[in-house]
């Protein structure tokens, strides 16, 4: 949905009254917009080697990966204002019985849990994307290129250090107190190797 707009289309759904897309989305965009950069990197050393360099083939698989990534964030960023409205519609179940008290609050848990769960994977694949970029893509560039990986890459980098923020968001109101520990310790864990190796 929102990859299908554009860059205008986007940043004035972005700036209105609604609160989604918000951040999260924003974020997954960002990202989609890193492995933009790292697999054109590829791509333009590519057209500078020849085929039967041991490098053509290892830049073309790792171009082929970005690509897959960046498909996926784009789905993350619709996922990510998708999931925002499940809590929205969920806010706004009847309370006026008991019954309906604990399905409102059920279906909330529900949304929070996964709520929680994009941002999450946003980390993840950027995390994994980082790394591919940094020790395999890199090194192997030409050199006026490298720039614009080194690009992609501080953005993989800010991407993941600013998704945990909407992890927390979310877990704040998660009430099964190992769930939320366990999904904030996954996105610590992340941050913690980022902030470790890079």
């Amino acid at each position: 949905m929102f990859e299908k707009m554009t860059i205008e289309q986007y940043c004035e759904i972005l700036a209105s009254d609604s609160p989604a897309p918000g951040g999260g989305s924003a974020l997954a965009l960002i990202g989609a917009a890193a492995c933009s950069l790292v697999e054109m990197s590829s791509n333009v050393t590519l057209l500078k080697i020849a085929e039967e360099d041991e490098k053509h083939g290892y830049l073309f698989r790792e171009s082929n990966s970005f690509k897959r990534a960046r498909l996926r964030l784009y789905e993350l960023s619709n996922e990510d204002a998708a999931a925002y409205q499940r809590i929205v519609e969920a806010r706004k179940l009847p309370q006026n019985t008991e019954d309906e008290k604990k399905l409102r609050t059920a279906n909330l848990q529900k949304a929070f849990h996964r709520a929680t769960l994009v941002p999450l994977e946003v980390m993840q694949l950027c995390l994994d994307a980082l790394q591919r970029a940094d020790a395999r893509v890199l090194p192997n560039l030409s050199k006026y290129i490298v720039s614009d990986c080194e690009i992609g890459i501080s953005l993989l980098k800010t991407v993941i250090k600013y998704s945990i923020k909407n992890v927390y968001a979310n877990t704040c109101f998660i009430h099964n107190d190992e769930l939320k520990l366990n999904l904030e310790k996954q996105a610590k864990e992340i941050v913690d190797k980022v902030n470790a190796h890079f």
